[in-house]
């Protein structure tokens, strides 16, 4: 049986997570009635943004969604430890995105899985997603780019070019040579790019890549700008640059004028000056693409309204609301 695996850190078992896991649920069920799918959520327990009734939704998900693995980040504290006898807990807890990291490596070397979809819960799929499913059960990386920020999977290019040396770029430029930035928070993954870190040397060479800085002040409060954007962007970089050269299949660029990550300013080249006052609105070009990804900081008060009202458009269309 062919098979669909979709995993992330999810912030909580809400109206929002039960949106995500719905919609792609659905997605491929309608497509492939008999693939098995297969969802291992960490979850966060955060609730940022008031969505309501969180027992209904988190009941909902238990009821409607297949075949879903939950884990804590003790479990995967756990998991370093007692495989590899590594203790990085106070540094996972101070930059938490690297169990975005350790999760497919559990996946890989645990559950032996081949492939998954990495996938956030505030995307939106515009199409009937067969391209995209089709290349997943072939086991292909699935790339979209984000078009007015190539930089936005590069920091860790250094480290690893050292490490790897030129043969590293030579590969990169061959499978990527218009140097697109990919988006992490919708990637297929080759699972494969894990096996040369299996052993306690080369998983904890994964580990030390890292830079463990906290987002938030000497005053406890969230800090943003250019500082910022090199802590957020650590795992993007990873799967962006691993996935691309390490990937046993050379990974698929979903066409970047049909599929692309934008945010809310910026100068597309099709759509004009993003904001406010485009002729779209402000999310209005980025909903033009077959998978929108509503990036951004939210600073603690959730998603746009926009998103939000796709979200129940959904829930009411499916008898959710």
């Amino acid at each position: 049986m062919k098979e669909v695996v979709i995993s992330n850190l999810m912030r909580a078992k809400n109206k929002q997570s039960f949106f995500a896991l719905h919609q792609l649920q659905s997605k491929i069920k309608s497509l492939y009635p008999d693939v098995r799918i297969e969802f291992h959520i960490l979850w966060d327990n955060i609730a940022e943004g008031d969505m309501g009734d969180n027992d209904k939704w988190s009941q909902l998900i238990d009821q409607h969604i297949e075949n879903l693995y939950s884990y804590s980040k003790e479990f995967f504290d756990d998991y370093v430890t007692e495989f590899y006898d590594l203790d990085y807990n106070d540094k996972f807890r101070t930059w938490k995105a690297i169990y975005l990291i350790i999760i497919p490596h559990y996946l890989r070397r645990v559950k032996l899985k081949h492939y998954y979809l990495i996938y956030d819960d505030d995307i939106l799929i515009n199409d009937d997603f067969k391209h995209i499913c089709d290349l997943m059960l072939d086991r292909i990386p699935v790339l979209i780019s984000e078009p007015l920020n190539a930089n936005c999977d590069k920091v860790l290019a250094d480290k690893l070019v050292n490490n790897f040396g030129e043969g590293f770029v030579q590969l990169y430029t061959q499978r990527n040579p218009n140097m697109y930035g990919f988006n992490a928070g919708f990637q297929g993954i080759d699972l494969s790019i894990y096996d040369e870190f299996l052993s306690k040397d080369r998983f904890q060479f994964i580990l030390d890549l890292f830079n463990y800085k906290s987002v938030l002040d000497e005053n406890g409060k969230e800090f943003f700008g250019p500082e910022r954007f090199l802590i957020d962007t650590q795992q993007q970089s990873f799967f962006g640059l691993m996935n691309t050269v390490f990937s046993k299949k050379e990974p698929h660029i979903l066409d970047p004028e049909e599929y692309f990550v934008i945010p809310t300013f910026g100068n597309h080249h099709k759509y004009g000056e993003l904001g406010p006052e485009n002729p779209l609105g402000e999310w209005g070009p980025a909903l033009e693409s077959k998978i929108t990804h509503f990036i951004g900081h939210t600073q603690g008060k959730g998603k746009p309204k926009v998103f939000l009202d796709k979200v129940d458009e959904y829930l009411k269309a499916n008898n959710f609301l």
